[in-house]
């Protein structure tokens, strides 16, 4: 039987073996006790609770991922920054100091697999110690990917190449810097030799100095700026981390538990039946409103696709509150009727007029929301289901918080398995021109799907379901709007976005069910929150949330309003 073997290093089980047979789909290392390989929980404390883990890829190639450990994940004395094939004979290390194990198969391949290369040593400071702490929008519907599995059989798989190509780019990009680096080093130095033999001052000669090596810093700023990762780079990462969500809910009276329905006006009769019932709305105090009952009528409901992300390995999931709480989002669902206007406050006595979309008061129903009509009425979710990519399992979520003052909300699926998190930016400048990837289920499209055969004999019959797969988009920040900033002017008394904190985006080919998708930067790091549209004549323009109102309903930021 195949096995995989850690052979301890260093660190508390030093000298020690394990052994886990094949197939396994994965290795967790940490100090937690669910973890596969656990570690003394003083001893090793540079290690992470859930620090690392080794998944099989196919037969002969395993992958290692850090997750998001405080002191970082080692393979041949090289910090890795995205997940790393492993090859037999790997030695691997748990924080810089940390403990150290070798990576290892039994048998071994029949072609041995080359072991990995040590790239040039960099010194690394020791890392400092740290206790973790665990944390604990207008439009839209949703799609996800499917993951293709590689054929071990025939040696290394698409998935794998991919991997492996992916490796060798970023080396070269590290190689490049250093060389860089030791250029702009011997050019200081022979400038340096130069400047001492031609100037005899002695402050003259400091400030040269000082001028050179501000030019070399901004040159190896510049070359270290390259290191930018391509959407596809940012796909391969993270589009297992982003969920296709569908939904569908409706309204009801919290005292009766009934459904709660716009009211139908009778304009016309036959025998004492009603022959032709329209819509009512009411006028009442400047603003217009469906008139509700409940009672038979037009239900008050609504139903769609969207997307979210991973940002907890235990299954919470940042989406938009309009995906998640529609209820709580204007409510647009409306047909031409009839409008009361009300002379009294209980509408007792009314006048009655039509009422379409050519009146001057129909624009007026575009701010009613249903989440604001008090506490005796409120939104449920009847269906909140989350897909992930290359999957036709839907999985219940159940609504966990939501933002009061942007369109953001945080749900909660039940998983046995950790999931990946993407990578939040906490404290990161975001400028109009910055480069952007956005992630998402645009219902336009396509679907690709599946012909399931049934291995239950108590019911035989095939289905067939949609596997999402995510849209990748790349764009730009065409404008950083804020709902509050500070006015330098004394011509101005207040500031104003009728967008409130969005970012603008150049990105226009997502759509409806892309709303709660991730929006990152060039570095792989979550920015915003994907949520709206806006389209005049053949100009489309789209925004996101940033995610500062993502991590106040994570509990992480405390806004000030």
């Amino acid at each position: 039987m195949k096995k995989i073997i850690i052979k301890h290093l260093l660190g508390s089980k030093a000298n020690q073996t394990e052994f886990f047979n094949l197939p396994i789909r994965e290795v967790l290392f940490g100090r937690e006790n669910h973890c596969q390989v656990i570690f003394d929980a003083s001893k090793d404390d540079l290690v992470s609770r859930q620090h690392c883990k080794i998944t099989a890829q196919g037969e002969n190639d395993f992958l290692l991922t850090d997750l998001n450990s405080t002191n970082g994940t080692y393979v041949n004395d090289q910090k890795i920054i995205r997940p790393q094939l492993l090859k037999p004979g790997d030695v691997v290390q748990l924080g810089n100091g940390g403990v150290k194990f070798t990576f290892d198969l039994d048998p071994r391949p029949e072609t041995p697999i080359k072991a990995t290369r040590l790239s040039e040593q960099i010194s690394v400071s020791p890392a400092t110690r740290e206790q973790r702490i665990e944390p604990f929008f207008e439009s839209d519907t949703t799609k996800k990917e499917t993951r293709a599995g590689a054929d071990s059989s025939k040696g290394i798989g698409k998935t794998t190449l991919m991997r492996e190509i992916s490796y060798a780019e970023n080396n070269t990009r590290k190689k490049m810097i250093n060389y860089g680096a030791g250029i702009i080093g011997l050019i200081i130095a022979v400038s340096g030799f130069f400047l001492y033999k031609n100037y005899q001052d002695k402050t003259q000669l400091q400030q040269s100095i000082i001028g050179i090596k501000q030019s070399s810093d901004q040159k190896i700023a510049e070359i270290s700026a390259n290191n930018a990762l391509s959407p596809s780079d940012i796909f391969k990462q993270y589009a297992a981390s982003t969920a296709s969500i569908e939904f569908n809910w409706r309204l009801i009276h919290t005292v009766s538990g009934k459904q709660i329905y716009q009211s139908l006006y009778c304009i016309e009769k036959n025998r004492g039946r009603c022959a032709n019932a329209v819509p009512a709305y009411r006028y009442i105090d400047g603003s217009v409103s469906p008139e509700l009952s409940d009672e038979n009528g037009i239900p008050i409901r609504g139903s769609g696709l969207g997307s979210g992300f991973v940002v907890d390995k235990s299954g919470f999931i940042l989406t938009n509150r309009h995906v998640a709480a529609s209820w709580q989002t204007s409510y647009k669902d409306f047909s031409p009727g009839v409008l009361k206007i009300c002379q009294d406050t209980n509408c007792a006595r009314y006048q009655i007029k039509p009422f379409t979309e050519s009146d001057a008061l129909w624009s007026s129903l575009n701010k009613w929301v249903p989440g604001q009509l008090g506490k005796s009425v409120e939104g449920v979710n009847d269906t909140l289901n989350v897909t992930f990519p290359n999957t036709g399992l839907a999985i219940p979520a159940h609504l966990v918080r939501v933002s009061d003052i942007a369109d953001v909300a945080l749900i909660k699926i039940d998983v046995i398995n950790a999931l990946m998190p993407v990578d939040l930016a906490t404290d990161i400048s975001v400028n109009p021109g910055d480069s952007i990837t956005v992630m998402g289920y645009p219902g336009i499209s396509p679907d690709i799907g599946v012909k399931l055969n049934s291995q239950d004999p108590f019911n035989r019959q095939s289905q067939v379901r949609v596997i999402p797969q995510p849209t990748v988009t790349s764009g730009n920040i065409g404008k950083v709007l804020q709902g509050k900033a500070e006015v330098t002017s004394d011509a101005v008394e207040d500031y104003y976005s009728e967008f409130g904190d969005a970012y603008q985006l150049t990105v226009n080919a997502t759509g409806a069910g892309n709303s709660g998708g991730p929006v990152f930067n060039d570095q792989g790091k979550v920015i915003g929150i994907f949520s709206s549209g806006r389209q005049s004549g053949g100009t489309a323009i789209t925004f996101a949330v940033p995610i500062k109102h993502g991590l106040e309903v994570m509990g992480i930021n405390k806004l000030v309003q």
